[in-house]
Formats: C-alpha cells, structure tokens, sequence
C-alpha cells in the first residue's frame, strides 16, 4: 500500500476511534453500536459477522472494547493499524480521567454534571440494549441458541455469578448438545 494511503487509512481509524471514545459515557458495551455503524455500515471494513466475531472475541478477554478495537486497526491496517485504533479508543477516557480526577469531588456536587449525567444515563442504556440487540441478531440462530441465551441471562441477573463462568458453561451446553442435535 502506498506511504500516502496508509497515512490516509491510519489517520481515519484514529479519527474514528478518538471521536468514539470522546463522546460516549457509561463503559466500553456503549461503544458497540457506534462502532458496528463506522467500522460495517459506513466504512464496510468488516462484514456484520467478522464484527460480531471481534466482539465475541474481545468479550472473553480482559478490556473487551480495548480488544475488539485492536481487532479491527489490525484488520484495516495491520499491526499499525492495531495500535493507532488501540490507543485512539483509550486515550481520550485516559485523558478525561488524569484531568477529573483532581476535580471528581466537585463534580459530586456540580449541579450541571449531576444533570447531564442523568441524562446520559438512559441513553447509555439504550446503547446497551442495542449492542445486545444487534450481538444477538448474529449470535442466535437456532432455538438452542436462543434458549442458551436465555438461561445465561436468568443465571447471570438471579446468581451474579462471574461471567466467565457463565460463558465456558453455555460453550459446554452447546458442545454436548451438538453431538445430539445438529
């Protein structure tokens, strides 16, 4: 690839990670649905199921979004690629931290933070419901998989085991199962 396209390549998957990680709040599963739309729908540089696989991916390793992130600059540009998406998408919560964190115990008290940030606080959980939604779409595909789904979430909202658990016992299920059902 040319020194110029590359730059060009490198400098979008920056803009793309750092503008994600500026705007949103609540942890990295907000992330999910802003970069599924960037990354498959507009820059139609990973199919919906090579997303859904990253995000499998990064969900079974420590800093899941961090991980998925890395995914995608490595798959768009190679071992560059994976660095800038990884540092583009952990430096702006980085910088907003060191920078709040002298401030955090008037932030407590700030009338204007404490209302912005029970307005952010739905929204984060619409972002949520829509990466579990759109995750879900590509994950299921049989009613064993839907009724797998189902007895993780009842194991995980009823028991709070850690999710770890949770995740190797349903790949287990799914593997005895298949040697009964297709």
């Amino acid at each position: 690839m040319p020194i110029l396209a590359k730059f060009a390549l490198l400098l979008t998957l920056s803009t793309l990670f750092l503008r994600i990680g500026t705007v949103t709040f609540g942890g990295g599963f907000v992330m999910i649905p802003l970069i599924e739309t960037e990354v498959v729908d507009t820059h139609h540089w990973l199919t919906h199921q090579e997303f859904v696989d990253a995000t499998a991916l990064g969900q079974i390793t420590p800093g899941p979004v961090l991980i998925t992130a890395t995914f995608i600059g490595y798959r768009v540009a190679g071992t560059l690629g994976a660095i800038v998406a990884t540092v583009s998408i952990f430096l702006p919560s980085f910088l907003m931290t060191v920078v709040a964190g002298s401030s955090l115990a008037r932030f407590h008290t700030n009338k204007i933070v404490q209302s912005f940030l029970k307005g952010v606080t739905p929204a984060v959980v619409g972002l949520l419901v829509a990466a579990g939604i759109s995750i879900g779409r590509a994950g299921i595909h049989s009613w064993v998989g839907l009724l797998i789904a189902v007895i993780a979430a009842v194991v995980l909202i009823r028991f709070r085991p850690n999710a770890i658990w949770v995740i190797l016992g349903a790949g287990l299920v799914r593997f005895v199962i298949g040697f009964f059902v297709a």
